[in-house]
């Protein structure tokens, strides 16, 4: 119901409890930071007509302003958290996943510094925007957002992102807008490059599948079978946030 595991909740409470946007110095204190973390994931929870307010506040026994009050408050708190766990990784960290990937890659060399994988999805918007709504349309015929999301294969835990562009947007275009592209030195050190998938153009940081016709040929073929079984955690994250959280 509430989209996250008992422990899960119990950490990010605990995480953002203490921020002052909790806190006023009204007569008339603001509800428990549990219940307003309940309202706000219940209602990141809920899509379509479900995520009405005046369903969200029925369910959550209180009034739809509340509701709105508990979002903004708890995602300002959670916001605040971006860079503690949104950053590149350590070189120990580093370390851990170019290991995961020899073991998994199914050979070793070079190809263990692609420690990072990028993709592409859409965040699907509940109707057309009233503004510029064609530039929205996807090619899977739904109205969203372009998400672009970094995340290491061993955890899914997330290391990049850039959002933004519409749903219409080309992911290589709206990748050129992650720190990957952006601020490589940053984020790779030495030889160290990202896996993606063939929408995405062949740099020094990025190496993509093979497009037909190269992939065709059997050497191209067989590498591309190793890549796809690592890039296969890049949709495993994806699942494991858009699943969740349909909001």
């Amino acid at each position: 119901m509430l989209c996250i595991s008992p422990t899960v909740f119990e950490v990010l409470l605990h995480l953002i409890e203490e921020h002052p946007i909790f806190s006023n110095n009204s007569t008339s204190s603001q509800k428990p930071v549990q219940a307003q973390l309940v309202t706000t994931l219940y209602r990141l929870g809920r899509y379509g007509n479900g995520a009405s307010l005046e369903d969200i506040a029925c369910i959550a026994g209180c009034s739809e302003g509340d509701v709105v009050n508990a979002t903004a408050r708890c995602f300002e708190a959670i916001e605040s958290l971006h860079d503690v766990f949104v950053c590149p990784l350590t070189s120990d960290e580093k370390e851990v996943e170019k290991r995961w990937v020899d073991q998994h890659l199914g050979f070793q060399g070079t190809w263990r510094d692609g420690w990072v994988m990028y993709d592409g999805t859409i965040v699907v918007l509940y109707s057309r925007p009233g503004l510029n709504g064609d530039a929205y349309f996807t090619r899977k015929s739904n109205y969203g957002l372009n998400l672009q999301v970094g995340n290491v294969p061993s955890t899914l835990r997330i290391v990049d992102y850039s959002h933004g562009f519409t749903g219409s947007a080309h992911d290589a275009l709206a990748f050129e807008h992650t720190a990957a592209a952006q601020h490589q030195d940053w984020l790779f050190d030495g030889e160290e490059f990202a896996w993606v998938d063939s929408a995405y153009s062949v740099t020094r940081r990025t190496v993509p599948v093979h497009k037909k016709p190269a992939s065709l040929r059997p050497e191209n073929a067989a590498f591309d079978k190793a890549v796809s079984h690592l890039r296969v955690r890049s949709e495993h994250c994806m699942g494991a946030l858009k699943g969740r959280f349909q909001a």
